[in-house]
């Protein structure tokens, strides 16, 4: 991630803290005067994809945070984005380690509730980054998730839709209507419903077709697969909109090996590095910077809020970019 991202970015001494497990630092004074329980508060990290450089920009922004305040931070995460119940399962071990409050970017919006109750009910504090728990479910189960925090995932993908959209009709010939294929994330999940109704939002507004839809999990390997099989089927299409951008490397890879990618618009969402290198090389035309590392700072320090007492604004929202290759050529440019 680079743009607002990289102000969140660590030293390497620090960062070794945040690989090893969590950070953690001794009482001092100023802890004490603030009246924070045990002197240092303590806070668990809990997201998803710890192979994604998203999430790990993530716990790099939470590890900085919680160097700044003096938090002792336990962090882990899942390898696979739909393993639910290991995620469920680190909750519980972070109430054995006692924490106070637990900032949970959850797998699934609906399966993490019940042990958030379960740590609720021990008095730990809920703060929600990334992904939105479902509300109608944390009512039903009287969980009180003390804010949540992250971007408008219909906004960023409407956003970068409108603009795939826009450079596929410059490309067509006159009297053709465009055609797009999407590549969802996981069915179910609050941030990837909310980008597949952005794209869809931007494909009708231009008067292009939804050619189809296929869920991919978030995962390149199962993106490849979806967009070859989509692809052979319907060789008209002439744009990809990708809910992530992991999917969005492996669209490139089914259109390169279909011999298809020099005529697609393909759009992600995150701006990891790789995708990118792949906008500095034509694969791929644009994608959304959501600042994972604010995400994870904040998190963190509305987590001691909470812990302190303190009042937190329901929502905090973090800010989505538009990243192109004009925006990737002059962040290249102004780097030593």
């Amino acid at each position: 991630m680079k743009c607002l991202a990289c102000l969140w970015m660590l030293p390497a001494a620090v960062l070794a803290l945040g690989a090893a497990g969590g950070c953690s630092k001794e009482p001092e004074s100023a802890d004490l005067a603030a009246g924070l329980p045990g002197g240092v508060p303590r806070v668990a990290l809990v997201y998803k994809a710890t192979t994604n450089p998203f999430f790990q920009a993530m716990e790099k922004g939470a590890v900085e945070e919680a160097a700044k305040l003096g938090v002792r931070l336990e962090v882990q995460g899942i390898a696979s984005e739909t393993d639910v119940d290991r995620q469920a399962e680190i909750i519980r071990i972070m109430l054995g380690k006692g924490v106070q409050a637990i900032v949970i970017a959850p797998a699934s919006s609906i399966g993490i509730v019940t042990p958030l109750v379960e740590a609720q009910k021990e008095g730990v504090k809920i703060i929600n980054i990334d992904n939105r728990i479902d509300p109608d479910e944390a009512k039903k189960r009287g969980l009180e998730v003390a804010t949540f925090i992250g971007p408008d995932n219909f906004t960023g993908a409407r956003i970068v839709a409108e603009h795939a959209c826009g450079l596929i009709k410059a490309k067509l010939a006159a009297g053709r209507t465009g055609k797009v294929f999407i590549l969802n994330g996981i069915t179910g999940v609050a941030n990837a419903g909310a980008r597949k109704a952005g794209f869809e939002a931007a494909v009708k507004n231009a008067g292009l077709v939804l050619a189809g839809s296929n869920s991919a999990e978030w995962d390149t390997a199962k993106a490849q697969g979806a967009t070859e099989s989509f692809l052979n089927n319907n060789p008209d299409v002439q744009g990809i909109l990708c809910a992530n951008d992991k999917m969005a490397l492996g669209a490139i890879a089914a259109a390169k090996s279909l011999g298809r990618l020099a005529d697609l618009v393909i759009v992600g969402y995150d701006n990891i590095d790789l995708a990118r290198d792949a906008i500095r090389r034509g694969e791929m035309q644009a994608t959304i910077e959501q600042n994972p590392a604010m995400m994870g700072a904040l998190g963190v320090e509305n987590a001691v809020k909470a812990i302190r007492g303190e009042a937190v604004p329901a929502e905090v929202p973090v800010p989505v970019q538009l990243i192109t290759a004009d925006d990737v050529k002059a962040a290249d440019a102004t780097t030593p």
